[in-house]
């Protein structure tokens, strides 16, 4: 079971890692939702000054004589800057609009049970391909966290829907969307211009604001050699907060605004700028009240973001061992109030104990459904347990070797070592066993990592660089 050298990724994984580059790419000079956003920022406020200066200058000589030529010259140069702030904004809408496309068509499917399937496969590709330790993991969980987030909203919006769990006037046009599971082309096609990348935008840019200069000095330092990802003084969290929604704000209604119509038809230009217009005001909403929490519509991005940032925690301590503790958090902020109790049960049933990804160790049993004395390896691979605690999983080990065939099980909570319960009844495996157990199954294990000698979870990560072992949501034969 000793890993050998990693093979080229499956198709999948590589439309996974250019989604992934599409919006937060490890290097900057490739073009990305985020690359757009800090470019805005930074270099658009002085275009924008150069041609307001410009229109006070040709103001001022408009009323001279023999000024006529100078005069089309700074009108030229106005339009040309006008030109070029127009194409930046409409590109920048048209990057956002290729990610939306893309990561709808990775996570819906032709029917309900396929989008719950895909939409699994996602969530967990995405917490496959971060080795969860390291010096390098903040920075991969932040560039990560944002289509996990956005993955989760589209899902939650759906049982949202189902259960008319919000009253809002935006989204009570859409309760029958889930029409598109039936091969309904109109809902597919109105579902996913008027909700489906509305809802993706505001989750993906959420946290935009961050990308502003002045943000960045607080999160970098002035030289930009500070640790981002550090603990903020008080003060400097309340500034951060205040300018993350000024300039996320900003960016949604200056920085990209309303596509562009392309035709010459008046009634159906007229509709288009009206749907834009209302999908818009929709997406500032939504994020305007995921900071303020006024109507409550914000918690739409709001859960899956609090949920994210355990899964995908920056922090120093981050351990796959606390991950169910996203689920418990939005349990408890739920049954305080902090968050709406039955929009936070919807999510919850979606998502479980476990997040997809998650390396179960579990006991096996044998034909006559006897626990055996070992335990075997599984990743979760399932959304919408019945069990929030019993989660759908691959099994990629048979007598603790890696295979690229195993069933898909339900692995109940009676024979799940997440619970200490079921490690007592493996002690008597032996120390010596279990240590080589380990050094088989993790290529960084020493025996200093072991808390205790049977193991709560595993760490697919490296079991997961193997071509084929990404194969963990292939349909049983």
């Amino acid at each position: 079971m000793s890993a050998k050298s990693p093979k080229p990724d499956s198709i999948y994984t590589q439309q996974v890692k250019q989604l992934i580059n599409m919006v937060y790419p490890h290097e900057i000079g490739y073009g990305s939702v985020f690359e757009d956003a800090n470019h805005y920022f930074s270099l658009t406020p002085s275009l924008e000054k150069h041609t307001l200066d410009l229109v006070a200058q040709l103001d001022k000589i408009k009323a001279q004589k023999n000024k006529e030529i100078l005069a089309e010259q700074l009108s030229d140069q106005i339009k040309n800057n006008r030109e070029k702030l127009e194409e930046e904004r409409l590109s920048r809408l048209e990057r956002l609009q290729q990610v939306s496309e893309k990561l709808i068509e990775l996570c819906e499917g032709e029917n309900w049970q396929e989008t719950q399937h895909l939409s699994g496969k996602l969530l967990g590709t995405l917490m496959l391909l971060t080795p969860g330790s390291g010096r390098k993991s903040p920075r991969i969980h932040q560039r990560f966290k944002p289509l996990y987030k956005a993955v989760l909203t589209l899902r939650l919006v759906d049982k949202l829907l189902e259960h008319d769990t919000i009253a809002h006037k935006y989204l009570s046009k859409y309760r029958e969307s889930s029409a598109r599971f039936q091969n309904d082309k109109y809902w597919r096609e109105k579902w996913k211009v008027e909700l489906g990348v509305p809802l993706i935008t505001a989750s993906l840019l959420q946290d935009i604001g961050l990308q502003c200069p002045a943000a960045l000095r607080i999160l970098k330092g002035d030289n930009g050699d500070e640790d981002e990802f550090r603990l903020l003084e008080e003060s400097q969290r309340k500034d951060l907060l205040k300018l993350n929604y000024h300039h996320t704000l900003k960016y949604l209604s200056e920085g990209l605004g309303l596509p562009k119509y392309v035709g010459n038809d008046r009634l159906e230009r007229d509709k288009f700028v009206q749907t834009h217009r209302d999908a818009n005001a929709f997406i500032l909403q939504l994020v305007k009240d995921a900071f303020i929490s006024k109507t409550g519509l914000g918690e739409v991005i709001k859960i899956p973001q609090i949920y994210a940032s355990i899964v995908f925690s920056t922090k120093s301590d981050y351990s796959r061992l606390s991950l169910p503790k996203g689920y418990m958090l939005i349990e408890q902020l739920a049954k305080k109030g902090s968050l709406n109790k039955q929009l936070a049960e919807d999510f919850l049933s979606i998502v479980g104990y476990f997040p997809q990804g998650f390396g179960i160790t579990f006991i096996p049993t044998n034909e006559n459904d006897q626990e055996k004395d070992q335990y075997e390896c599984a990743v979760v691979t399932g959304l919408n347990p019945s069990n929030p605690a019993e989660p759908l999983c691959r099994v990629v080990t048979r007598n603790l070797t890696y295979i690229s065939s195993g069933s898909n099980e339900v692995v109940p909570k009676s024979r799940n070592l997440y619970f200490p319960a079921n490690r007592k009844k493996l002690m008597r495996i032996g120390k010596e066993r279990l240590m080589e157990i380990m050094r088989e199954l993790s290529s960084d294990f020493t025996p200093d990592a072991l808390d205790d000698l049977v193991p709560s979870y595993w760490e697919p990560y490296d079991f997961f660089s193997f071509k084929n072992h990404q194969n963990i949501w292939a349909k049983n034969k």
